[in-house]
């Protein structure tokens, strides 16, 4: 590796990262004590999620990184039983991954070491100390994010409010952390968010694993975060990487009682309220009947909700309620109006 080379660039960029990934994550598919934690055939998601791990961490496109939901390695791996067998099996292919891609001696010990270190935190929160200067900082940066997320996940604000600000230049990775700030529903948290919003507008349609940030507002029932977001401008139909809307999130995923109000907030701000969105073309009623979300639904309805719409498959949310024994919004569709069951 050149004097004046950085890592991302010795590893051969952003294809580079996932032919190490590629190249990785075929041998694990074929390890008896790692193929288990990585079920399917292909490893996709693995593969996607440790490639966008690789640009995100050595400073890549942060548009390629998409894939990743967690920015906290501890919580990447939370789901994952890890002991030494499996972390021995891990770094025996990546050793020999490492050997295998066109990687110079110098990168390939420094990328080795690293893995090492960084296998070992995960585990057991061992303290890594990268030799090479370059990976040395970065891991020292990924280190603060992970204290910032566990500070998050404890309530720990004051450290929160200090350590946040200096991922601002790095958009999806705080866009993250305003994503996990928003989840928290803490008020000094939440006013963090609207702030650095107002500061910064394009924070408004930058995207975190695909989705927005009026998206995640929604699905948590943050009135404050989506007023502000709808006061500057923001699109209440903008769709995610699944193709749905924020009305859809706010139907399917919250049950708080500022459901409802988010529902108008967005309708009045010119929210399609009939839209089908996703593979199935499901409307918000569909999702609110499906899980139940009484307020939600009446609100809908109230917004001018066709109780007659049908989702690809020529369900209505009366079936779908029906179908997920969701009495209370069957009775609520009902007394609406003359739903065909089924369509």
């Amino acid at each position: 590796m050149g004097k004046n080379t950085t890592m991302l660039e010795a590893l051969g960029g952003a294809a580079g990262c996932r032919r190490l990934s590629v190249e990785f994550y075929g041998r694990v598919g074929k390890d008896p004590i790692l193929h288990p934690l990585f079920p399917g055939k292909s490893q996709k998601c693995a593969i996607e999620e440790f490639t966008a791990f690789l640009i995100q961490f050595l400073g890549g496109d942060e548009d390629q990184t998409q894939r990743r939901w967690w920015l906290s390695l501890h919580e990447s791996h939370a789901r994952f039983q890890i002991g030494p067998a499996e972390r021995g099996a891990w770094l025996k292919h990546m050793r020999s991954t490492l050997e295998a891609i066109p990687l110079d001696d110098d990168t390939c010990e420094a990328l080795r070491q690293f893995f090492e270190q960084s296998s070992a935190y995960v585990v057991d929160q061992t303290t890594a100390n990268p030799k090479d200067h370059e990976l040395a900082t970065r891991w020292h940066e990924q280190h603060v994010l992970d204290k910032t997320i566990d500070a998050i996940a404890a309530g720990r604000d004051p450290e929160v409010l200090a350590t946040v600000p200096r991922f601002a230049s790095r958009p999806v990775v705080f866009v993250g952390l305003l994503v996990r700030m928003i989840k928290s529903g803490r008020a000094d948290l939440i006013h963090f968010v609207t702030s650095a919003m107002e500061h910064d507008p394009a924070l408004t349609t930058q995207c975190f694993a695909g989705k927005t940030l009026l998206h995640f507002a929604a699905g948590a029932g943050c009135l404050d975060v989506i007023t502000v977001l709808l006061r500057l401008g923001t699109n209440p139909n903008i769709q995610d990487s699944d193709g749905h809307t924020p009305l859809y999130r706010v139907a399917n995923e919250c049950a708080l009682e500022t459901g409802p109000h988010i529902v108008q907030a967005l309708v009045l701000a010119g929210a399609d309220v009939n839209a089908g969105s996703g593979i199935t073309k499901a409307t918000a009623l569909h999702m609110a009947a499906r899980q139940g979300h009484l307020a939600v639904a009446k609100m809908l309805l109230d917004c001018g909700a066709d109780v007659d719409v049908q989702d690809r498959k020529g369900t209505t949310p009366l079936q779908r309620a029906v179908n997920c024994r969701r009495h209370t919004i069957v009775a609520l569709l009902e007394a609406r109006g003359k739903p065909r069951l089924g369509g």
